[in-house]
């Protein structure tokens, strides 16, 4: 039986790549990727000609019946994301479900990580944390992943892209979010860049025309289980973003003292 090596690769820096790495991607017989064109030109940085294959989001179900029965003809596989390490808000936890429960020898290698890097340098304390993905663009989602950093007693941790960062911090500002935010751009790359401080003051600070790659880390939420922001002014924004009002009374609940039918009743003849 072959092994299935989950390998991290650089979110940037091309030398964060670790030696063992590169020695697992040289000896496996395939590798299973995101971007095949992508990967391609990393190997072939690193003069690396291990064949590749495509595994990403919409294919990736396809492909679990392919890989075991691959690790069973005793095939070894490493498995590679575009950047950073494999599962991260990338495809791949159904397929090592799969294998788990098919007793096929899993071995992740340690590595590059946005995630960790952006709370590294936040100067939050991390003896606990929460990691949320990427912000959804709108509707109920969005509302959840805001009553999260609402209620953290933590740093928390999300991705968005530049297109979206200053639209995201203005949705949580305007809805009474006041913590302190770190944004990562570019981390580990030429142009890395951090901005610290409350929303507003980064909001100021953030180039009009933001690029790059960009991880944001919230600081643990100043508001105590009794929300002091304007409640009223809140519901009016969120009801604008095409959220049902039960689905916003059941989210807001959870951040303050009012049950979902008070909150309900407020809410229903705007």
């Amino acid at each position: 039986m072959g092994n299935f090596y989950i390998c991290p690769t650089p979110i940037g820096n091309l030398e964060d790549i670790s030696y063992r790495t590169l020695e697992i991607l040289k000896n496996v017989d395939v590798i299973f990727c995101e971007d095949t064109r992508r990967s391609r030109n990393l190997l072939n940085h690193f003069e690396i000609s291990t064949p590749l294959k495509s595994f990403f989001l919409g294919n990736e179900f396809k492909k679990n019946f392919e890989i075991h029965n691959l690790l069973n003809e005793g095939v070894n596989i490493a498995l590679i994301s575009d950047a950073g390490t494999p599962l991260v808000s990338d495809p791949g936890d159904e397929l090592i479900k799969f294998l788990i429960s098919h007793n096929h020898i899993i071995i992740s290698v340690p590595g590059p990580s946005s995630v960790l890097t952006a709370l590294t340098v936040s100067g939050f304390n991390l003896k606990e944390f929460q990691f949320l993905g990427f912000i959804p663009k709108s509707g109920k989602e969005k509302l959840d992943l805001f009553v999260k950093l609402m209620n953290a007693s933590m740093p928390s941790v999300c991705f968005t892209s530049p297109k979206r960062v200053k639209k995201d911090l203005q949705y949580f500002l305007e809805n009474g979010l006041n913590s302190d935010v770190v944004v990562c751009r570019e981390l580990t790359k030429k142009f890395e860049t951090i901005y610290r401080g409350k929303i507003e003051k980064v909001l100021k600070e953030l180039p009009v025309d933001v690029k790059g790659e960009i991880t944001l880390v919230f600081g643990p939420s100043e508001q105590t289980s009794n929300l002091n922001f304007d409640l009223e002014e809140a519901l009016k924004i969120l009801l604008k973003s095409n959220i049902s009002k039960r689905d916003i009374a059941k989210s807001l609940s959870l951040v303050s003292d009012y049950s979902v039918n008070e909150l309900y009743e407020k809410i229903k003849d705007f």
